[in-house]
């Protein structure tokens, strides 16, 4: 089937997949302002940080099982996991290794030098100081695994059944970078929260591309697991250096 067109697996309830994509865009996006914005560092902020990753998990469950009442598994083509671990482990290294050179030969060193403290408050705020390292690898083991579910599996897989292949992993993207941007916004200036967002939704990009082409989410996830880890050890010395 050309990609230049949406799937005919669109057609049976197109209405419905709007009503459910549309909070899988926007809800992430939404919850990043009352856990990071308005009630940061507080019981009640954090609780929406822990509805945010409920959220990850129950709504695509949701969805494709009781509203859809779709198959969790597409068996309409073979799913080449280890094939999507080449393209995935260079992604993950070229994107961690160029992150590495840009803190320190570029002036985004000097911006995130700047707003250091803010972040180490942040991990603070989230109570999490005194245990980062388990932190860190949930966030880059687990936490990137539930969202290549969320973002891949199920919101760009929704997407693509609505729109050309193309839009959809651009909305798909899009919706993975905006709560980003909110995070991002609360450590640097908007200028570069928007320019760094841009990068996460490339990213974004990039992993709904291998999923689609490779049938798996191994690939993705395993990049994905590549860069967060390299952001949280970025968090690591910024704590270590407040101490």
């Amino acid at each position: 089937m050309s990609d230049s067109a949406p799937r005919s697996a669109a057609s049976p309830r197109p209405a419905l997949r709007w009503a459910l994509l549309l909070p899988a865009l926007l809800v992430p996006f939404i919850l990043s302002f009352f856990y990071f914005v308005f009630f940061p560092g507080t019981a009640f902020g954090n609780a929406f940080y822990g509805a945010h990753k409920v959220f990850l998990i129950a709504w695509p469950l949701l969805c494709v099982l009781l509203l859809l009442r779709e198959p969790m598994i597409d068996r309409s083509r073979p799913k080449r996991h280890l094939a999507s671990l080449v393209p995935g482990t260079l992604f993950g290294v070229v994107v961690t290794g160029l992150m590495f050179v840009l803190l320190e030969a570029t002036p985004l060193g000097d911006v995130f030098s700047a707003n250091e403290a803010k972040i180490v408050q942040r991990i603070h705020d989230l109570d999490v100081a005194e245990r980062f390292v388990a932190f860190a690898l949930f966030i880059s083991f687990i936490h990137s695994a539930m969202e290549e579910f969320y973002w891949r599996w199920f919101t760009f897989s929704q997407a693509k059944k609505l729109m050309r292949k193309g839009g959809a992993h651009l909305v798909a993207a899009t919706g993975f970078a905006l709560h980003h941007i909110v995070v991002l916004s609360q450590f640097f200036p908007m200028g570069w929260a928007l320019a760094l967002g841009a990068c996460v939704a490339i990213g974004g990009a990039f992993w709904s591309w291998q999923a689609d082409r490779y049938n798996s989410l191994l690939g993705p996830w395993f990049s994905h697991l590549l860069v967060d880890l390299g952001l949280m050890w970025v968090g690591w010395r910024a704590l270590q250096s407040s101490l």
